[in-house]
């Protein structure tokens, strides 16, 4: 164990630092944090959608009383989950100017740096082609979507959904360093003291918007002569990625890096899942609504897998309340068991602990590969149904299943049975680090 530890720490952790610590990684991190609130303000009026499959005898009542008034409520899914991408550009823009403004101190605005992102991903919307020696707006018509004078309309604008939110990360960063440029070489306009901050403010963004909008134009217009945008340019890499995550051996990959992380101090689910992860998911439940059948879409992961958080700790914590002998472990499991009911296991991983642990690092990293196992086989044979729901992440264990696979009781079988395997996988070691604690605690006992 030694051995595995001194690996970790000095083969492993530090380039996982070094790529943690990057500006435009701590950047999307805190974006991904902030969009948080908007994913499950719509994911809850997509559960409302959802009524007549998850309560199926009382689909007629849903249909005629709610549902007619789907077109009001439904607005506000489209406009927090079918806008993501809008929300992943301006945080991106406004954290990673933030992060050059307080570690340069070069005078940058935060608030100017987020505008100038979202103006640069706008810029991408428009699909245009170049035929015949002259430009034109793209039109097409499918059974499922338009494209209207170069913009693709589903219910909504199509570029600004999930599909959208790497495009967005990679403009929020391009006109993020392109206003730093300008302004550490001092092309900008600086307005005299005593102007008002907002006029300041307006008049510094000009002439990096008027850069930005040539770099933006270049690249439109080179990959529109190869008939692509920016869009479509990244389409097959995403394509690859969205294909792996597709897989099972793709998905344990993912699980082991995260849990890797977590176990060398570092915030896998953040660094991982939330700036990585979190849009593919996305783009695969919206291609479940449609009729789609991805496995590993929308909320999965915390359906079936992080049952308690990260590790899948709820069975920790349940081994900890009616199991543990040492007064230490017995404390935090009462004070743990709450937020670990809503998938929040902070206090567990810190307070155990579980980073750096011998006795509960093993069972932490090889719980969710176990649980991930079940799940997805569960999922392909067609035992439970796909996820077609988007659920709040802190939804109890079994009621983030039911409703996310659109009211399958099997789901809650599914879920109920990953949290016996991680009791039965946390047990034995548990038993040993409990035992080493509980000695230890009668040892102070006696001396004292």
């Amino acid at each position: 164990m030694n051995k595995l530890f001194t690996f970790l720490e000095t083969k492993l952790m530090p380039p996982l630092n070094k790529v943690a610590n990057l500006r435009f990684i701590r950047a999307i991190m805190q974006a991904g944090i902030i969009t948080v609130p908007f994913t499950i303000v719509g994911s809850i009026f997509l559960i409302i959608n959802n009524l007549p499959q998850i309560i199926p005898p009382l689909a007629p009542f849903f249909e005629n009383t709610i549902l007619k008034f789907a077109p009001i409520y439904s607005v506000a899914t489209t406009m927090s989950i079918g806008s993501i991408a809008i929300f992943y550009c301006l945080a991106t823009a406004y954290y990673l100017t933030d992060i050059y403004r307080k570690e340069e101190n070069d005078g940058l605005s935060s608030f100017v740096g987020a505008i100038l992102g979202l103006f640069a991903f706008l810029m991408t919307i428009v699909q245009t082609d170049i035929t015949d020696g002259g430009a034109k707006l793209i039109q097409s018509e499918s059974e499922t979507s338009i494209i209207y004078n170069g913009i693709a309309l589903g219910g909504w604008i199509t570029r600004f959904s999930g599909v959208g939110i790497f495009i967005g990360i990679i403009t929020a960063v391009i006109a993020t360093q392109i206003y730093r440029f300008c302004v550490k070489k001092n092309i900008t306009i600086r307005m005299p003291e005593g102007v008002p901050d907002g006029v300041s403010k307006a008049f510094a963004s000009l002439i990096p918007a008027i850069f930005i909008t040539f770099v933006m134009l270049f690249i439109n217009t080179i990959l529109a002569i190869f008939h692509t945008d920016l869009h479509g340019l990244l389409s097959k890499p995403f394509e690859f990625v969205k294909e792996l995550t597709g897989s099972w051996l793709g998905i344990i990959v993912i699980m082991l890096l995260i849990h890797l992380l977590w176990a060398v101090g570092v915030h896998g689910t953040a660094v991982i899942k939330n700036s990585f992860i979190n849009p593919i998911l996305l783009v695969a439940l919206t291609e479940n609504v449609n009729g789609g059948t991805n496995i590993f879409a929308g909320d999965f992961i915390n359906m079936y897998i992080f049952i308690g958080g990260a590790g899948s700790t709820l069975g920790l914590v349940l081994l900890m309340i009616f199991v543990a002998k040492s007064d230490q472990l017995k404390v935090l499991g009462k004070a743990a068991v709450l937020p670990g009911l809503f998938n929040i296991n902070e206090p567990v991983i810190f307070g155990a602990p579980i980073v750096y642990n011998p006795y509960l690092i093993i069972p932490f990293i090889v719980t969710p590969l176990i649980n991930v196992t079940i799940a997805y086989f569960a999922s392909s044979v067609g035992f439970v149904n796909k996820v077609t729901t988007g659920i709040p992440w802190i939804s109890p264990v079994g009621i983030g299943a039911f409703l996310g696979t659109g009211g399958d009781f099997r789901a809650v079988l599914i879920a109920f049975i990953n949290l016996a395997v991680s009791v039965v996988c946390y047990y034995p070691f548990f038993k040993m680090y409990d035992g080493k604690l509980y000695g230890e605690q009668m040892s102070a006992i006696e001396s004292n």
